[in-house]
């Protein structure tokens, strides 16, 4: 029985030397493919043009998004480690009937300042870890599509 070493068998070096040649041809024939001009009779069996700049972004593209883009929005939704929500599921405090699902969706009740009325949107829940009661947060409603006229779009950017 051979003894382990890290130095490649001779079945290995062979492979590894033969896969090396082969992909330094094919790289010079990649190469050759992107820079002979057109006017050649060989382009006529051969890809476009397009396709030795397009792949090898796309390559790049994908692996950007694999490695980088991917990555960083996972982390960008991920709660920060002082947050609550890291900490305790909002399942677990609220009452069952509940369908909220984040902690950002709540905020806690205000008390009433004088002279201003609360109106109440949504009943307040009753929250079993802080004891405080918590609202659903509110957004004011997103504009009603119209239709711009020219003179007033005009008016606004030139003006």
């Amino acid at each position: 029985m051979p003894e382990h070493s890290p130095a490649p068998t001779p079945h290995r070096a062979i492979y590894g030397f033969a896969f090396y040649m082969l992909f330094t041809v094919l790289f010079f024939i990649y190469v050759a493919w992107a820079y002979l001009p057109v006017e050649l009779e060989l382009h006529s069996h051969l890809p476009d043009k397009y396709f030795a700049v397009f792949v090898p972004i796309l390559i790049l593209v994908g692996a950007s998004f694999a490695f980088i883009i991917y990555p960083a929005i996972n982390l960008s939704l991920t709660p920060n480690i002082d947050s609550i929500s890291s900490v305790v599921d909002l399942k677990l405090v609220l009452p069952k009937e509940t369908q909220f699902t984040s902690w950002s969706q709540l905020e806690c009740q205000r008390p009433e300042l004088p002279g201003h009325r609360n109106t109440p949107i949504a009943p307040p829940i009753q929250c079993n870890l802080c004891k405080i009661t918590h609202r659903p947060k509110t957004r004011s409603p997103i504009p009603p599509l119209r239709f711009l006229d020219l003179q007033e779009v005009n008016a606004t950017f030139y003006n």
